[in-house]
């Protein structure tokens, strides 16, 4: 029983060294093009005094150039939309390397009157990146992790294309933006809220008419 009880405290000792190591990123957002644009995407992460932009042309996550879907779609069938970029991202000394994976939890799709098709997906992000020096190939900084729990929203478009053929789309692009924590929304509104009735007040103050 002692033996486990040491076994299972390194255990957790370990985890919280490994999770106070990590640096947290806490904002950021993408966009995804159509396969043969340079660069295919781009993803910006920023946190803890760090700036991340990712160019893409080093990778080939693809957006798909066409898609059999019959509405509402299965986000997994649609595999090169939310992707998994990995290796070196950025080139540089140092260089930046490491894995970006967003994963679809769920999705709601719609089709305009015009017969573009919209899905969007709530994902979760994995992330992990490191500072590399060039000339070692040793980590200098990291590893960067994704350190909100907030889920991301990925936004994509697909034409119909051919229009004879039903159910078939091009894909036409995609955004990537965090999704706010119902705390940070109620946070923003409260604050909005505060700001506006002082408004109110001040003008009144000063003679100003305000209705209501």
């Amino acid at each position: 029983m002692k033996r486990t009880l040491i076994l299972l405290s390194t255990l957790l000792a370990l985890a919280a060294f490994t999770h106070a190591d990590s640096i947290p990123l806490t904002s950021g957002s993408g966009t995804l093009r159509l396969i043969g644009v340079v660069p295919e995407f781009t993803l910006q992460f920023h946190g803890s005094g760090y700036n991340f932009s990712i160019p893409g042309a080093l990778d080939n996550p693809g957006g798909g150039e066409l898609v059999q879907c019959t509405a509402p779609c299965d986000p997994f069938t649609i595999g090169g939309l939310l992707f998994n970029a990995s290796g070196t991202l950025v080139n540089g000394d140092p260089y930046l390397e490491g894995t970006v994976s967003f994963n679809a939890v769920s999705f709601v799709s719609s089709i305009a009157p015009s017969g573009i098709l919209t899905i969007k997906y709530t994902a979760t992000l994995f992330l992990q990146l490191f500072l590399t020096d060039a000339a070692t190939d040793l980590h200098i900084a990291g590893p960067f992790v994704w350190g909100s729990n907030e889920p991301w929203m990925v936004t994509a478009h697909y034409a119909p294309f051919p229009a004879e053929i039903p159910g078939l789309y091009t894909f036409e692009g995609a955004t990537f933006t965090p999704v706010p924590e119902p705390g940070t929304i109620a946070l923003l509104e409260t604050g909005i809220l505060t700001i506006l009735l002082g408004l109110r007040r001040r003008l009144s103050r000063n003679g100003f008419p305000t209705r209501g």
